[in-house]
């Protein structure tokens, strides 16, 4: 993508990095060591007041935001208070992948900035490989169903040699491994729909994973939870802090818009899969598959496309400027797809690189 820039860094400096410019603020109190275990309410359950821990004393509050991630428990914190169930929109493609990292080669000729190894939807294999902090890369595998990498020694090399390209079996092997590999398997999206909720109490509010979280593949979950961070700031701004709980429903119904577009990409892109759980598309989903397969296609060689692409996948641009007069036109007349059914993106007379990466 013409003009962008990665920056990569491992899990424990991002941590580390976000920890302290939270502490930064003089205002914000840490309380480890004590998981939250629950909410505390009003008797009818019309308003939250606190969080319980599972140890110490409850923490009275005005207003309470659940940010913990994939591992939420709002939908049975919700039920003690008399609230029912969300409704749950599911799609999973049961993609699996495989982490670890290795010490990064003497040999010039093998020391990679980045790799991308492509999967496909008839064989749905792939693999990536970054940069770490520390003289490390980070190679992850990643495959659909019965694709799903492995964790051991050797089913994780032999993986690699099942990929469209040798060159990232080339890169690790006989690289030395700085961990052991570490699978994940919890990758479906799943939106928990509180915003449609008849009932919501006033001063909560659930946010990025807790609510909406997607197929990690993509790489959307952190930057929706931003997103919709910055909603919950811009709502609450001008609020005196009396009027901030009352403003709770407005807030949970409003941050939804953060993650449409983010869901829209990642559970079209799945219903690519055959063997992908959950409702099944739509006749405007099959469409916009349809023209995102020819989209992708002049992606991988036409650098106005390219660009467009890698920016509505970032999140960084609207969807709209795929659906730009000129972009449709340059798409509908130029990247032509074949009539076989098992290689909808990949036309064999435009298949894309099967590498894409930058090497010294």
């Amino acid at each position: 993508m013409p003009g962008a820039k990665l920056l990569v860094a491992g899990r424990e400096l991002l941590d580390w990095t976000v920890r302290r410019e939270v502490l930064r603020d003089e205002r914000i109190r840490l309380r480890s060591g004590s998981p939250a275990t629950g909410l505390v309410g009003a008797p009818d359950g019309r308003s939250v007041t606190g969080v319980e821990f599972r140890e110490g004393d409850p923490l009275a509050a005005r207003f309470v935001v659940d940010a913990t991630g994939r591992t939420s428990r709002a939908p049975a914190w919700l039920a003690a208070l008399g609230h029912a169930a969300p409704q749950v929109t599911r799609y999973d493609s049961r993609l699996g992948y495989s982490s670890r990292y290795f010490e990064v080669p003497e040999d010039p000729a093998r020391r990679w900035h980045g790799m991308y190894v492509q999967g496909r939807p008839d064989v749905p294999r792939g693999a990536v490989l970054v940069p770490q902090d520390g003289g490390r890369w980070l190679v992850t595998l990643i495959g659909n169903g019965e694709h799903a990498p492995p964790t051991d020694d050797d089913g994780f090399l032999d993986f690699t040699r099942s990929l469209r390209s040798p060159a990232l079996h080339d890169a690790i092997r006989g690289a030395a491994p700085l961990s052991s590999a570490t699978g994940f398997r919890a990758t479906a999206n799943e939106w928990r729909r509180y915003e449609r909720m008849d009932r919501w109490p006033a001063g909560f509010v659930v946010l990025g994973d807790a609510a909406c979280r997607f197929n990690p593949v993509y790489g959307h979950g952190m930057t929706v939870a931003a997103l919709a961070a910055d909603v919950l700031r811009k709502e609450i701004r001008d609020l005196a802090p009396r009027d901030v709980p009352a403003a709770a429903r407005r807030i949970q119904r409003r941050t939804v818009a953060a993650a449409e577009v983010a869901w829209q990409i990642a559970t079209s892109e799945d219903l690519r899969y055959a063997e992908t759980e959950g409702p099944p598309a739509d006749r405007a989903t099959r469409i916009l598959q349809r023209y995102m397969s020819r989209v992708m296609v002049g992606a991988n060689t036409d650098p106005a496309v390219s660009s467009r692409f890698f920016g509505v996948l970032s999140l960084s641009t609207s969807p709209n400027a795929l659906l730009s007069p000129g972009t449709v036109v340059r798409v509908l007349s130029e990247w032509h797809l074949p009539t076989t059914p098992t290689a909808t993106a990949h036309p064999p007379h435009h298949d894309p690189p099967q590498v894409r990466t930058l090497q010294t």
